[in-house]
């Protein structure tokens, strides 16, 4: 079974992948990252991938296509010593970018960041709708 966890940073997305990229679920993958139209980087991020098979690794390929033909960025990120042998093994890590560690480092600030902005908005929202108040009462 596959679980998906995606996360927006700015104009990346993160796909965090948790389980078997496998028939059928690949499936939900792809459509999950088709339904991301304003992104110009897809990351997939495998840490948590424990297999795929032949219907998922045909999954990746077709999204790395419609990346290209589309001018998206697909890249994978935490890649497994297991995926990583079977994307040998079938002569396919060549077609497929990896993040860089400075890559992933930039995602992981931009991530800390984006996470502590969420958390002040609301006090920002509060802390203008009581100086919105004030203002009235002067006027």
């Amino acid at each position: 079974m596959l679980s998906l966890r995606i996360q927006q940073l700015g104009n990346v997305t993160i796909v965090h992948c948790i389980g078997r990229i496998a028939f059928p679920d690949a499936r939900g993958l792809r459509v999950a990252l088709l339904q991301q139209l304003r992104t110009r980087m897809l990351i997939l991020d495998l840490a948590d991938t424990v297999a795929i098979d032949a219907g998922g690794l045909g999954s990746l390929v077709a999204l790395r296509g419609w990346a290209q033909q589309t001018n998206r960025t697909l890249k994978l990120m935490n890649i497994t010593p297991r995926v990583e042998q079977l994307l040998q093994l079938t002569e396919l890590a060549s077609l497929f970018e990896v993040c860089s560690a400075e890559e992933i480092l930039d995602l992981l600030c931009r991530a800390i960041h984006q996470d502590e902005s969420s958390r002040l908005q609301p006090m920002l929202e509060v802390a203008n709708a009581g100086e919105h108040r004030s203002d009235e009462r002067t006027h």
